[in-house]
């Protein structure tokens, strides 16, 4: 057997007590406050965004707490005191101005509340008792974006981190996402006519929602030619809140409709208004969609009624697709 040399064993009793001196000073406790900072755990993450949707009557809740950084632990006690921050939301509305983003709004007075705006880290441990802010979903608009700082304004004479002293809770404007072709294949659509023989494969109001912009729905002219108003009728099988529609004309003919009503409704019966004398351009045939955004709402049901079209004497219409967007 080799016998280990004097050089390594020094070596490695050096190193051992080199890691107990690390060890005994990272569980040291000191009471001088240029040795250590406080922060805000949850500043870590720019912004934290809230959860409006779906909306609800009762609270939700934020959590926020402070913590202390340093080679060891404080002493005594840490109080941290907190403040809403109205230059930190200044100064991001200044830079959002600049870069021509909307601006934030405060969050209105009734729609949250703090259940304390201090907190202590105790002597021995690194992280302070939880702050709750409970907020309201129905308190704020979902078109707008809403901005609440909350900032470190003391601790007991430590220093609060410059960039982890404010965390910044954010509501922003709610948007609603596109509702993929594989959803749309399970909507059921009707219309008030359908052109099932003069326009081969097409005509059929399922041509509207079939996620290709190529096909399309068409009124009769073959053998009838009702005249407008024409309308489509599409269940999306379950409420949902919609926030827009966007609508592509038929790809290879520009006689379509140029005036449209738009409603939504809950059971089919009884219709809500969102729009009235919407204009449409059926000679937009470059394959974009024309998008009609609308105060959200929760709908089942939605009727496109189309009222007139681009050319006076023309009494059937057609459409290439729907798209609906939805929370």
């Amino acid at each position: 057997m080799k016998k280990i040399k004097p050089f390594i064993l020094l070596l490695t009793c050096a190193s051992i007590f080199s890691a107990c001196l690390k060890e005994e000073a990272y569980n040291k406790k000191g009471d001088s406050t240029s040795d250590g900072v406080v922060f805000l755990q949850q500043a870590v993450t720019f912004p934290q965004e809230l959860t409006i949707f779906p909306f609800v009557d009762t609270a939700r809740r934020f959590t926020f707490n402070a913590g202390f950084g340093a080679v060891g632990y404080s002493s005594k006690d840490i109080n941290v005191k907190f403040e809403i921050d109205n230059a930190a939301f200044d100064s991001i509305n200044r830079v959002r101005q600049v870069a021509g983003l909307p601006l934030y709004l405060k969050f209105p007075a009734d729609a949250y509340t703090i259940d304390a705006m201090e907190t202590t880290i105790p002597s021995g441990s690194l992280t302070s008792g939880k702050i709750n802010v409970s907020y309201f979903s129905k308190k704020f608009n979902p078109l707008l974006n809403y901005l609440l700082p909350i900032s470190i304004k003391e601790a007991s004479g430590y220093t609060p981190n410059p960039k982890l002293k404010t965390v910044f809770i954010v509501v922003s404007k709610l948007q609603g996402r596109l509702v993929p072709t594989s959803v749309k294949a399970t909507w059921g659509i009707t219309a008030d006519s359908e052109e099932l023989v003069g326009e081969g494969s097409n005509g059929g109001a399922i041509r509207a929602i079939d996620g290709d912009i190529a096909t399309y729905w068409h009124t009769p002219w073959y053998l009838s030619n009702p005249p407008f108003p024409h309308w489509l009728r599409i269940d999306m099988r379950q409420p949902s809140f919609i926030d827009r529609i966007a609508m592509a004309p038929r790809q290879n003919n520009s006689n379509g409709f140029v005036l449209f009503n738009l409603e939504g409704s809950l059971n089919g019966t009884t219709w809500t208004t969102l729009g009235n004398n919407l204009v449409f351009d059926p000679t937009k045939r470059d394959g974009t969609f024309q998008e009609f955004a609308i105060t959200p709402t929760s709908v089942q049901f939605i009727r496109i009624t189309m009222l007139a079209s681009r050319v006076p004497t023309e009494r059937s219409t057609h459409l290439g697709e729907i798209n609906v967007y939805r929370y």
